[in-house]
Parts: structure tokens; C-alpha cells; sequence
């Protein structure tokens, strides 16, 4: 569109300006543009392995098997559980409902290449295996078989998606701006 082009609007007839562009450099040259920033996505359009898609399956999988501790020892809580364990089982499902929510809203920003998402992951990752063995033990101290269960399920699926955050084909692309140093000695 031309800067002297006049249209016709509504109500009235308006001149078109376009904006001047400026050659002053940004405010703030301190702060990384959007582009660069630690939550924006560091390979727009790319396709991403397929190490990384199947990572992104398993943080979904795992997610339900993780909330199903919270659900079962919220079901024990509900159903009257000893005094001598209440704390702990209150404790394991705040720590389960947390893992599932955070292995399952962090499994998408690993896939689009989120560097500081993608070690929130990581930390979600290592909360679900923690969760996980405090979901066996407080199974072993109630004699619980169903929270057994959940726990043992959560526990492998915690540890493949530890593994699976932490391989190397998931960090050469998570790793966009080249921040994690491998020492060649």
C-alpha cells in the first residue's frame, strides 16, 4: 500500500500512514530477543527426531500411571487410613498430582525444543521416580496392593522417561543454543 493512498471507510475518509522504520537500536539490549528466549521454541518447523517423538509418548504414558498413586492414596485418605500415615499419604498425593501434571504439560516444549522447559522436564521427571518410591513404600508400610501397583508402574515408566530426557539425541535437540558442555578429554 502506497503512504498516500487514501480508502474509505465507514465513516470516514481516511490517509494511510506507514509506520517509519527506526535504525535506533532496542531499549533493553540486555534481553534476548523473543526468538532467543528460553521458553520460545528453538526449532520452528523442524521436524524433530524421532527419539524425541517417542519421548513425548512416553511423558504421556507415564502421566496416568502417575496420577493413579494420587488417585489411590486419595482413595485411602477418603476411606480412613491410620493417623500414623495420613502426612504421607496427603504428601504422596500432592507429590503425584504434581509429577502427572508436570510430565504432562513439559512433554510438548520438549518436542518444540523449549531449552529451560526441557530441564523443567528433566526436574518433573526426577520428581516422578522420587514419587514413585515414596508411592512403594508407603504401599509396604500399608500393606496396599493397588498403590503397589501404581507404584511400581509409575517407578519404570519414571525411570525409561529419565532416560529417554536424558539421551543424547533429546539433548542435541533440546540444546539449540549449544549450553550444555561436553567435556572431550
Amino acid at each position: 500500500m502506497r503512504p498516500d493512498h487514501r480508502h474509505a471507510t465507514l465513516f470516514v475518509m481516511q490517509d494511510t500512514v506507514s509506520s517509519p522504520t527506526s535504525a535506533v537500536p532496542r531499549p533493553f539490549s540486555v534481553v534476548p530477543p523473543p526468538a532467543r528466549s528460553l521458553l520460545a521454541s528453538g526449532r520452528l518447523g523442524a521436524q524433530p527426531p524421532q527419539d524425541v517423538r517417542q519421548t513425548c509418548v512416553l511423558m504421556f504414558v507415564a502421566a496416568p500411571v502417575l496420577a493413579l498413586a494420587a488417585v489411590r492414596s486419595g482413595l485411602l485418605l477418603h476411606e480412613g487410613a491410620p493417623s500414623v500415615v495420613v502426612v504421607e499419604l496427603w504428601s504422596l498425593l500432592v507429590a503425584a498430582s504434581l509429577a502427572a501434571v508436570a510430565t504432562a504439560g513439559l512433554a510438548l516444549p520438549v518436542r518444540r525444543a523449549a531449552y529451560a522447559l526441557w530441564r523443567s522436564a528433566q526436574a518433573g521427571a526426577l520428581l516422578a521416580l522420587g514419587m514413585s518410591v515414596g508411592a512403594l513404600y508407603m504401599s509396604a508400610q500399608i500393606a496396599d496392593t493397588l498403590l503397589l501397583g501404581a507404584g511400581a508402574a509409575g517407578a519404570l515408566l519414571s525411570i525409561a522417561v529419565n532416560i529417554a530426557l536424558w539421551s543424547t539425541s533429546v539433548i542435541s535437540w533440546c540444546d539449540v543454543g549449544g549450553t550444555v558442555r561436553h567435556d572431550e578429554a
